[in-house]
């Protein structure tokens, strides 16, 4: 399976965009900007568009609910992480709303470029497990909610080798439950989300931004 891809525009000023966990959310959630109002689409297959956020502790989003006032009841809310410009924003849609009543959790994850440059690799472990990752040579471990950068040279050809496996500790030697071949370029950079399955294995995400031509 293809990893999902956009071009990155990388404007000045507070963005986000936005991928979903499960269901695609096609103008069902809304937010402000002043008196702005921004209606937001959202698939799983790659990175939705730039939209603007205020610089401030969370992004509310609102659907079609409203309360006994017609006051318009929150569906998600997302946290800015603090000293964020850009944010990548994953929406899971819940089966039922939670004890807050919101009907989607939203992940919040940094996606500034000044710490997730082009050319290489962000890992960021969504999983309960130490994770290891060996990117080309380059070896990590990933407690729970852990983050890596590791900045790849293009192979003059073929791919980059990745392995990934459940680690123990940082000597962990376990065996890979995953190893490929991952295509890369100096003028991409890829985000990996490190998705814990249900019998305990270890899947990786991947969405690739490509840098925006001069």
């Amino acid at each position: 399976m293809l990893p999902a891809q956009s071009h990155a525009e990388l404007r000045d000023g507070n963005y986000f965009q936005a991928i979903s966990a499960n269901d695609p959310i096609a103008k069902e959630l809304w937010y402000s900007v002043g008196a702005k109002k921004y209606v937001i689409g959202v698939t799983s297959a790659m990175r939705g568009i730039d939209y603007p956020y205020v610089a401030d502790k969370s992004i509310i989003f609102y659907g079609a609910r409203v309360d006994a006032n017609a006051q318009p009841m929150p569906e998600a809310i997302a946290t800015i992480p603090p000293g964020a410009t850009r944010l990548l924003l994953r929406f899971t849609k819940l089966s039922s709303p939670d004890d807050r009543g919101l009907r989607y959790r939203v992940d919040s994850f940094k996606d500034d470029s000044r710490t997730f440059p082009f050319g290489s690799f962000h890992f960021i472990n969504t999983s309960t497990q130490h994770v290891k990752i060996n990117l080309a040579g380059t070896a990590a471990v990933l407690a729970p909610g852990g983050v890596s950068n590791i900045l790849s040279e293009p192979p003059e050809r073929g791919d980059v080798s990745i392995q990934i496996s459940v680690a123990s500790n940082e000597t962990d030697n376990s065996a890979p439950m995953y190893t490929n071949g991952w295509s890369h370029r100096s003028d991409l950079r890829t985000l990996v989300l490190l998705t814990e399955q249900a019998n305990g294995c270890i899947k990786p995400l991947r969405y690739r931004q490509t840098e925006p031509s001069n």
